[in-house]
This record gives C-alpha cells, structure tokens and sequence, in this order.
C-alpha cells in the first residue's frame, strides 16, 4: 500500500492511497473470513462454507467492497497516527468502482488542526507586580460591612437622599403602562441609571401621605430600544420615610459582622487587609497568566479551518445553555428576550470562539515543544480531588482525556511563566499551592464543559481512534 500525504494552505490534508491487485486479493481473503462466520448456508456449519457458496449467495464484488472497506479505513487511520494529523470531522471520499484485477486508487480529503507556528516565547519577560493593600481600602471595606447591617427608622420630616422611601407607583409613557407598583421600597439617590432614572429628585423634599404627578425623560441608552428617549409620566403615593443608622466601628460591630469569629476592630481589620492583600494577588496572578499568554499567542502565526472555530462556538453555546437550564430558563426563551436567532447568537461568538481555539492550540504546541505531559496518577487524583469536595465526575474516556488536556495546559501556563518572569519572591510552597489551586479550578471547568466534538483537539487519541466514515456519512466524488 502506497500512501501519500499533502497538508493543504486551507487546514485540510489529501490522502492520496494506491492499492495493488495482490493486496486487494489478500483483503477480500480477510473480508471472506469475517463474512462466512456471519451467514448461514444449507450443509455447513457456520463460517465453514467454501468461497464459492458465499460469493454466489452474496456477489463476488461484495466481497471485495467489504475488503476494500477494511483496506481504506486501515490506510486512514495509519496515515493519521504517523502523519500526526488530528481530524476535525469526517473525511470526503474519492473512491471510484474498482476494476477486477486491477491495482486501485481512492483518495481521501479531511479538514485538520493545524498546529501554529510560536515566535521566540523563551525571549519574552515580563515583570511581576507587587500586591499592596492601603488603609483608605480596608476603611471602604468596612464601610461596606456597615452599610449591610445598617438599620432604617421611620422618621416625620421630608425626604432626602440617603433615605428609603415606600410608595406606590404607576409609570406610563404615551399609551402604554410600565410600571404598576403597590408598597415598593426606594432608596433615594443621586446616581440612579436605567428606567427610573430622574425620579429620586421628585421624590427628595415629599412628606409621608403626599401624592405627586412628574415627567421625566427615559435615557437614550435603555435597554428596551422603543421606550429609550420617550417621556415617563409618573404618579406616585409616598406611604412611608425612613433613615439609614450606621453601626459605630467598636468591637460590639467587629463580632457582630465576623459572626463572632473576631472580638474587636483590630482583628477584624487585619482579617480584611489579608483578604484584599489576597484577592489582589490572585488578581495579578491571573492577569500576568493572561499577559503572557496573550502574547504568545500575538507572535504566532495560524492556520485555523474555520469549522474549528465553528464548532468551537456551538460547543460554547451548548454551554451557556445549561447555565441558563440552572435558572430555569431554556436558549429558545433566552433568544426570544433577547430578540436573536440562533444563528445571530451564534455569529456574536465567533471572536471568542476564535480565542479560545488560538489559546488552545498555542499552549498544545508549547506542551509538545517542551515535552510537558500528564501521567495517569495525576488524572487519577483530580478525579479524587473532586470526590471529596462532592463533585464526583462521570468517568470515561471523553471525561479523562478531557482532564488530563486541561491539566497539561494548565501545566504549561506555569511553565510558560517560569519561562517569563523572575522566580516569585514569595514562598515556593505558597507558589505551588497557588498553581495547584488554578490547575484545579480551570480542570473542573473543563471536564464539566467538555462535549464530545472538543476532543478533536486531542491529537494522539483521535488519530487513533477516528475511523473511516460509512456510506451514510461520506461524500462520495463521481
């Protein structure tokens, strides 16, 4: 069997296969084999009847289709694992009628991952930032915590803002009703946006009992495109004024709001200076790791068929429409609000989609250059991991190839900022907890998300296991 391969410009490989007629004998002799085990012929046992009976109670051609069949297959997945060509669908296939005696020809033409070409990332460096808390920030954090347990009394005096007023209110514009609320709670402010927006400056000076009728102009940017720039008429009843009390900042609060697990300010201010020190370094570490890997991906050059990209955004959408299941809600009910079609929504993910397939591809890349892999201890304790904080994941071969892909990219993000950067003046313990964390986290995610059209990402498993299509799925060229 000759078999000749040409990676094409359009991310698509053509295989070019030549068959003697010696090997198509020898393959009809296999396909004989398997045939005469699966039919049953008067006066011999099953899978004993000569040659001769089943050609004539099948047709000698059949016999030699089927042969040919395994012959084509058997070349196409060879060529796959040896040429390193990783499928992105199944194949076109040019096979014309074969002539008894013979040598035959048939070519195959499959859309392929195109590994990209990476610029110099070993000359790279970038600098790591240094996470600092200030106490204007903790006082703003405590300001928050305040403001969450602050309580309200009803007052007799007009309203101002800072104030949360009840009433009842009915919003028109032209025709048509807006809102129609009975007894609803406002917290008077300056900075309102969206539909309501110049309300609160109607309300500031009205006394509880008082009725008042105003316009005001419903903001350009609305959301709902037929009421934005129209007139608002409101009527609107206050029923009730009341008046924010903040909590002094003493120990009482620092229990109060730590449910006890702080006894006075001075720890609770420390415990809130940690935990911005800590979301600012975490913040930092994910933008370095996006910073570098951003420009990787900047200085290579790519070659993406785009049903990649395309079946890239479906398996993002397919996503998002189980988030939207966890709220009840179903992608035909999200389209609809959002007045899209599929289509539509599916054209707006195509710059993210396209992303993510670079990001992808450019980390696979580095994993190969830099000979980064996963052994089966670490798939295996992920998959632990995950048992024990009571996300056990279904497992399989999509599952844990899908694990261990997201683990091998996620150890090549740490390779690539080991590469990068200066060696991190904190801890190494801290470092490889940190690391650990995000390997962890970015695994979960993909394992949950991945389908199973994402493992034509995964070069060796699909080289070896992508068959040949059969008659129902091929495009035959005449």
């Amino acid at each position: 069997m000759k078999v000749s391969v040409e990676k094409l410009p359009t991310s698509e490989a053509v295989l070019e296969v030549e068959l003697t007629w010696d090997e198509m004998e020898k393959a009809s002799d296999k396909a004989y084999r398997k045939l005469v085990k699966q039919i049953d012929i008067q006066g011999f046992r099953r899978g004993k009847a000569p040659r001769s009976l089943v050609e004539r109670r099948l047709g000698k051609e059949y016999i030699y289709q089927e042969g040919l069949d395994d012959l084509m297959t058997e070349a196409y997945r060879n060529a796959l694992k040896e040429n390193e060509i990783t499928p992105i669908t199944q194949p076109t296939v040019d096979a014309p009628t074969f002539d008894m005696g013979q040598p035959y020809h048939f070519s195959i033409k499959v859309p392929v991952v195109t590994s990209p070409e990476l610029g110099d990332y070993h000359s790279l460096h970038f600098d790591r930032e240094e996470a600092t808390v200030t106490s204007e920030e903790v006082d703003k954090e405590l300001d928050q915590l305040r403001e969450r347990v602050a309580t309200w009394e009803t007052v007799e005096r007009p309203a101002a803002y800072g104030d949360r007023v009840t009433v009842d209110l009915k919003l028109t514009s032209g025709e048509q009703s807006i809102s129609d609320l009975k007894d609803n709670p406002f917290e008077l402010t300056q900075e309102r946006v969206g539909l309501f927006t110049g309300m609160d400056e109607h309300l500031v000076g009205m006394q509880a009992g008082e009725s008042k009728n105003f316009s005001t102009t419903i903001p350009e940017d609305y959301t709902n495109e037929k009421l934005a720039g129209q007139q608002a008429d409101y009527e609107i009843t206050l029923h009730k004024i009341e008046e924010k009390h903040l909590p002094e900042t003493d120990d009482a609060f620092a229990e109060k709001v730590s449910d006890d697990q702080y006894e006075n300010m001075e720890d609770l201010s420390k415990a809130l200076s940690d935990n911005i020190l800590e979301n600012k370094k975490r913040t930092i570490r994910d933008e370095l790791r996006d910073k570098v890997i951003n420009t990787v991906i900047d200085q290579a050059t790519f070659n993406i068929h785009p049903l990649l990209i395309a079946e890239q955004a479906e398996d993002m959408l397919h996503q998002f429409s189980h988030m939207l299941e966890e709220q009840r809600l179903s992608l035909d009910q999200y389209l609809m609000m959002s007045r899209k079609s599929r289509e539509e929504y599916l054209q707006e993910l195509q710059p993210d989609a396209e992303k993510s397939v670079k990001r992808q591809l450019v980390l696979d890349e580095i994993a190969r250059k830099e000979d980064i892999t996963v052994a089966v201890e670490e798939v295996e304790a992920l998959y632990s991991l995950y048992a024990q904080a009571g996300q056990t994941l279904p497992r399989g071969e999509e599952q844990t190839r899908a694990l261990a892909s997201s683990l091998r990219r996620e150890k090549t993000i740490s390779r690539l900022i080991e590469l990068t950067t200066d060696p991190d003046p904190e801890s190494e313990v801290a470092e490889t907890t940190q690391a650990e964390e995000a390997t962890e986290e970015n695994a979960l995610a993909a394992a949950l998300a991945t389908e199973a059209h994402n493992e034509t990402m995964e070069t060796e498993a699909s080289a070896t296991a992508t068959p040949l299509p059969d008659e129902s799925t091929a495009t035959t060229v005449e």
